[in-house]
Parts: structure tokens; sequence; C-alpha cells
């Protein structure tokens, strides 16, 4: 069974939320955020930077994000459906919003949050505070004008960029950058979370 190292409220839950909506059977193994854990030989030994997440399926080892959600929906039967492949239109554009989904925007969004308090005080580093709250807006509005009038991000069909941009943006909303500013990205997140696989995955 797919083992997935998993940390609550952490870039960990989009691989959580990705197998839920594809059905794939899986094990948690709970990994607490910033703890001497991380840092074990054992833990180093699947993720080199002690961080989730992290997946064991069988023998192989994998890690960061982006690689995960690819691996598993080409994996799976019903994958293409959320990931189309490489070579088409939809599969670009899919990839170009993960990786918008990740760096920047929940690189950014996360060093707020963490760097703001949620990380021991001795790890902090004020100025990437300072940083992510003078572009944080433009980030999120980058996808508010993208949406238009489209219910996920390639339009009609929810796709593995959705979890990968819900994640980033749902860290902007608790640090009040989606807004009245931002009416699209709003009704996109509460789309998003409405989703059964999200809230099974929120719940865990």
């Amino acid at each position: 069974m797919l083992k997935i190292h998993h940390a609550p409220r952490s870039r960990s839950m989009r691989v959580v939320w990705l197998a839920e909506e594809l059905g794939i059977s899986y094990a948690l193994v709970p990994v607490e955020m910033f703890s001497p854990a991380m840092k074990r030989p054992a833990y180093l030994a699947i993720h080199p930077l002690g961080k989730v997440p992290a997946i064991e399926d069988g023998d192989f080892v994998l890690w960061e994000t982006t690689a995960i959600l690819e691996y598993l929906a080409a994996r799976h039967p019903d994958g293409e459906r959320l990931l189309p492949g490489a070579g088409t239109r939809a599969g670009a554009l899919a990839r170009q919003w993960m990786a918008y989904g990740e760096n920047p925007l929940t690189v950014v969004m996360g060093e707020i949050a963490a760097h703001g308090g949620a990380m021991p005080e001795p790890m902090r580093v004020p100025a990437l505070v300072e940083r992510g709250e003078a572009i944080a807006s433009s980030l999120v509005g980058v996808v508010e004008r993208a949406l238009e009038d489209r219910p996920y991000i390639l339009g009609d069909s929810f796709t593995a960029a959705d979890v990968m941009l819900g994640f980033g943006l749902s860290i902007a909303r608790h640090l009040r950058h989606v807004d009245e500013r931002t009416p699209r990205v709003a009704g996109y997140l509460e789309r998003l979370e409405a989703r059964p696989a999200h809230r099974r995955a929120a719940s865990v």
C-alpha cells in the first residue's frame, strides 16, 4: 500500500487530496512539523531535506509535491482526467499552474506564515515576511485574473493544477490576501473545499 508521510496543514495535504480524488488506497505516516524527528537519519533517508511530503510505493521513494502528483496520476487508470498528457495544451497549462501553485505562490505564502509565527522563533527570518507581504497580493491577483468566469483554473474540469493552487491560496486567505478584492479566488476556494475528496483530506 502507498505510504504518505504527512503533517496536517502542510504541503503533504495535496498528496492526500489527490489520492482521495483518484480513489487510491494509502496509509498515512504522521510527521510532526519542525520536530527533531524530521531530521533523524531514518527520515532523512526518505526525504533528504527532512520535509513533507514524501511517499513510499513499495521500495520506491519519491519526494517533492509536483513529482508525486505526476507519478500518482500517471500510474492510475483514471489519472489523465486529473492530469492530461504533457504533450497536450491542457497538460502543458496544468503543469504551468502546478508550478505556479508551488513556486512562487505556496513558497511565498508559506514563508509569511512560517516566519511570521508558525516556525520556532530561533528559525524565523523576518525579512522573508517583509518580502512576502510586498508581493503576496500580486501573486493572488494572477489567479484572480486567470479564473475569469471559469469554475476551475483550466475551465470546466477539475485537475491536479487546482490541487496545487488551492493549498497556496488557502494560506493566502488565512493571511488576508484573499478577500473582497478577489471574489473569483474566494469563490474558487469555496468550490475546491466543498469537494468530498478535499474534505476527507483536510480531516486527516
